[in-house]
């Protein structure tokens, strides 16, 4: 097999694209692990520690959209140099904080660098590599969108173990400069690709405020139903959609292009990753909660309860990317999204289930399922849009899938306290939440074997 491939993109170079987007979805979790910490050194809240968390997510929904702009504007090489060197700046500055606030810039930072190189290495895959090896080498690429976040806290807790957090962001800022510097030999100039558009600031706020106010809205309902804290962020957002949606299907040169849903296989796919990130995002949150609010196991246990998805996430990427390639995207899919479904019906009395080893491998039943299903409904989406549009596409559904992950978990959290008050966990709440992610789970079964062809 050689190295090099269309335009001069090398194996070497996208791995270490994989490596750099590995390290923003290992931060982007590890975070999680860190807050206890985080929470004692800068003597803050839980409340104001969490938005930690959210501005990360927040921030990847409103700079994806962007993604596909900038591809247009910069080289791969440029973009990809510049968002590492971003991630270990932010990293620093975390490092370094000894206020909130800093740590607060240093999490925007990295969640920037995040959004922009997630979602070039999918656009690298369709532009720069040959369209039969798609499957095998996203499947691959899966292992940054799916396995890095699930170690992410594991990493994250060895390492406070070991020595403290910020030795943690240290330990991400050293590895993200090596990765910039090593890219700078590894891709070359073949791989620029320059566009004549200018920004269009309107677009520009207009995109913002539709990715941010829905992430906003979808994101307060766990914490506030349907108060005005969800309520006023959700109007804004669909209104900027509104405006955003009539802009770009106006101006000469868009911001982000939206002819990707004039293809029908794009429009379906987004669609079922929707219902796919909507059905499992949220159930990594409900399952620790559940077996330590309801059940009373501990953290260990807990965390050993998603232990399954990490295994699969790292088995199945590959070898689903592997077989889409041979045997298309029907199958892969079909069988996929029918053991997402056997899984979480052998979970729907959850919140009455006290064998922790049978959680674990109704679990693993999931994550089989649901790492099957990801890069292959993200490489089928896109197999029929032209090079021109691959960026726009892929831009556009990662950070809808943004928008339906966190709608997701808001929904389950607002369903596990029912019989409780807002933010408990009551054993019939948790069986609605799983409820919710088998209807999901089901719609998505019934596209696959009726929509998906080969």
């Amino acid at each position: 097999m050689r190295a090099e491939r269309k335009n001069g993109f090398s194996y070497f170079a996208l791995a270490l694209m994989v490596l750099g987007s590995s390290l923003g979805g290992m931060a982007q979790t590890g975070m999680n692990t860190a807050l206890p910490s985080v929470m004692t050194d800068l003597a803050i809240t839980t409340d104001v520690a969490q938005w930690l968390v959210t501005v990360f997510q927040l921030m990847l929904g409103i700079v994806m959209p962007l993604v596909a702009f900038l591809s247009r504007r910069f080289s791969t090489k440029a973009l990809f140099v510049a968002s590492s060197l971003l991630f270990s700046l932010g990293s620093v500055v975390i490092a370094l904080a000894t206020l909130f606030p800093v740590v607060f810039l240093g999490r925007v930072l990295q969640s920037i660098a995040v959004a922009i190189m997630l979602t070039m290495v999918q656009v690298v895959v369709f532009k720069k590599f040959p369209r039969e090896r798609w499957g095998t080498i996203m499947g691959f690429v899966g292992l940054a969108m799916g396995f890095a976040p699930n170690i992410g806290p594991t990493i994250m807790g060895v390492l406070i173990q070991a020595w403290d957090w910020r030795a943690a962001f240290w330990c991400f800022a050293g590895i993200s400069a090596l990765i910039a510097l090593l890219s700078c030999f590894a891709m070359h100039k073949s791989s620029t690709q320059h566009g004549a558009s200018g920004l269009d600031a309107l677009s520009l706020i207009a995109s913002t405020l539709a990715f941010g106010g829905l992430l906003m809205g979808v994101s307060n309902i766990s914490s506030f139903g349907m108060g005005w804290q969800c309520i006023v962020p959700l109007l804004v957002g669909v209104a900027s959609m509104v405006w955003f949606v009539h802009r770009e299907s106006r101006v000469s040169n868009p911001l982000l292009s939206l002819e990707p849903f004039k293809n029908r296989d794009f429009t379906l796919g987004t669609i079922m990753t929707c219902l796919l990130f909507s059905a499992f995002i949220g159930v990594t949150l409900v399952l620790p909660l559940e077996l330590q609010s309801v059940h009373g196991r501990s953290a260990l246990e807990a965390g050993m309860s998603l232990l399954p998805g990490t295994v699969a996430a790292f088995i199945m990427n590959p070898v689903s990317g592997i077989l889409y390639d041979r045997i298309g995207a029907r199958c892969v899919t079909c069988v996929g999204s029918a053991l997402l479904v056997i899984g979480t019906l052998g979970m729907y009395d959850l919140g009455n289930m006290d064998s922790l080893a049978l959680v674990m491998a109704w679990q693993a039943v999931r994550a089989f399922g649901i790492s099957s299903l990801i890069q292959p409904l993200t490489t089928w989406s896109v197999r029929n849009l032209s090079e021109s549009i691959v960026a726009d596409g892929t831009s556009v559904s990662n950070a809808v899938r943004q928008i339906a992950a966190a709608f997701g978990t808001s929904i389950m959290v607002l369903l596990m306290a029912i019989g409780g008050e807002v933010g408990s966990v009551t054993a019939f709440g948790v069986n609605c939440a799983i409820y919710f992610s088998l209807a999901c789970s089901l719609i998505l079964m019934v596209m696959s074997f009726a929509l998906v062809r080969k």
